[in-house]
């Protein structure tokens, strides 16, 4: 047979044809002296047939693994964005794209919420980007970009917004590095608008799915904060209410919380609630489902430039900024988190380690059976989306506009900015990059090759 099986492969290159032989059944070449003999070829067939496909579908799967232009390898194995590096930046839940990097272990671990009083006077609450090594209980939150316009001074988490050589602003954005789907999250805070065009934030966000809960602070007004909700990125500006007047936002320190249960988001500042909305509210009976944020998401604060942004955008910050009025500072004393969810104990595996997997053990699952689940839609395109809605603003009031666009902006040029920076590391493990997925794949076709001539012949 193996003679017969070199001559046929030989055949078919050569000639580029089907040698007559290779049309003898199979069993041709088996033992029919008994008939447990042809079950055995069979059930021989059935396995190789099952191997095969399952081969072929890790083989797609390897060849679909594509960050950008690139592989990802052992070394640089998380993408964000087409591009591969190994530090927090590109390997948090929140950011990382497991299907395109080194191999679906390669993003760290989601980490769930845990009750936590954050007070950033204390060595553990916060940390730089490049710190953070994926140990939640190291660091509460982190500053998600670089260069950082974050810090901690005075027992205050502060974050600044400084003008660039373009003239636009570069502002900061922290981030929890536990993710909540339900809960009470209170900040004690401060804004930075003390200029029409500065934004400042605290937000209650799942990027991938577009789910947000948000405060909003504009320079345009210094006496209230804008509260607003969106599902799965479909922006409706219409959403937004002010809550009542308070004192000015910049000067002093006012406590603002989020209420999100199953059932209903309540805003507060200083422990008077001004808004609720109830997941019944929300039914959309065209799609047949609850337009509810209710995907687990990450709790975040952050100041940014809307004033260079898109028309309607900057109307609604209040026009450009007024650089001569800095500096734009936004301050924040302490976070307190309470899950909906209890006894989130979450085991650290230490990135980049064998068997990475999820090891938090959430008590939601308890609970899951007593809610409704609202139907998904697919993963929008976040920038488009905003970008197209930012427009629509120009013909509302300023006061109905929103700032996801621009804040979105905002967050995609840092990030462009710290990926610039970090393209050298990449150029420099460009060998190592494609030994990883490309090696795989090298293998697994040439299994798939030798199943398929085992199987046929």
């Amino acid at each position: 047979m193996a003679l017969k099986l070199g001559t046929m492969l030989s055949s078919q290159l050569v000639q580029n044809e089907k040698p007559d032989f290779v049309e003898i059944p199979i069993l041709y070449f088996c033992p029919r002296k008994h008939a447990e003999d042809s079950k055995t070829a069979s059930d021989l067939r059935f396995v190789l047939g099952i191997t095969l496909i399952a081969l072929a579908a890790v083989l797609q799967t390897a060849l679909a693994a594509k960050c950008g232009n690139q592989d990802c390898g052992k070394d640089t194995p998380c993408c964000v964005k087409g591009y591969c590096n190994s530090n927090a930046m590109y390997c948090m839940p929140i950011n990382c794209e497991a299907q395109n990097s080194y191999s679906p272990d390669s993003c760290w671990d989601t980490a769930h919420c845990v009750k936590d009083n954050v007070n950033f006077a204390s060595g553990n609450a916060f940390a730089q980007i490049a710190d953070y090594k994926g140990d939640p209980s190291k660091a509460a939150f982190v500053s998600q970009f670089e260069p950082s316009n974050a810090k901690v001074s005075g027992g205050e988490l502060q974050m600044e917004l400084v003008k660039q050589s373009d003239g636009k602003g570069f502002g900061a954005t922290v981030i929890n590095t536990r993710a909540i789907q339900y809960g009470t999250v209170t900040a004690v805070m401060r804004s930075g608008c003390t200029s029409g065009g500065v934004v400042s934030s605290f937000i209650i966000r799942n990027d991938a799915v577009g789910d947000e809960i948000d405060f909003e602070f504009v320079g345009a007004d210094k006496s209230t904060v804008q509260s607003n909700y969106y599902w799965h990125d479909q922006l409706d500006y219409t959403k937004m209410i002010k809550s009542p007047a308070v004192s000015d936002t910049t000067q002093n320190f006012h406590t603002y919380q989020i209420q999100w249960t199953p059932d209903q988001i309540v805003w507060a500042v200083d422990g008077n609630a001004f808004r609720t909305v109830k997941r019944s509210e929300t039914w959309d009976s065209a799609s047949n489902t609850f337009k509810y944020p209710d995907a687990e998401a990450y709790v975040s604060f952050s100041i940014w430039d809307g004033g260079s942004g898109a028309q309607g955008t900057s109307d609604w910050a209040g026009g450009a900024i007024q650089w001569g009025q800095g500096p734009f500072v936004a301050s924040v004393k302490s976070v307190d988190i309470d899950c909906y969810y209890k006894g989130n104990d979450t085991t650290y595996v230490p990135p980049g380690s064998s068997g990475n997997s999820d090891n938090s053990s959430s008590s939601k699952d308890d609970h899951s059976d007593d809610e409704d689940s609202s139907s998904k839609g697919d993963e929008d395109s976040q920038s488009d989306d905003e970008s197209s809605a930012s427009e629509d603003e120009e013909s509302s009031s300023s006061e109905a506009s929103e700032s996801s666009e621009s804040e979105s902006s905002n967050s995609d040029s840092e990030s462009d900015s710290f990926v610039d920076e970090q393209s050298g590391s990449d150029e420099d493990t460009s060998e190592d990059t494609t030994s990883g997925s490309a090696s795989l794949t090298a293998s697994i076709g040439a299994a798939v090759a030798m199943l398929a001539a085992t199987y046929v012949f």
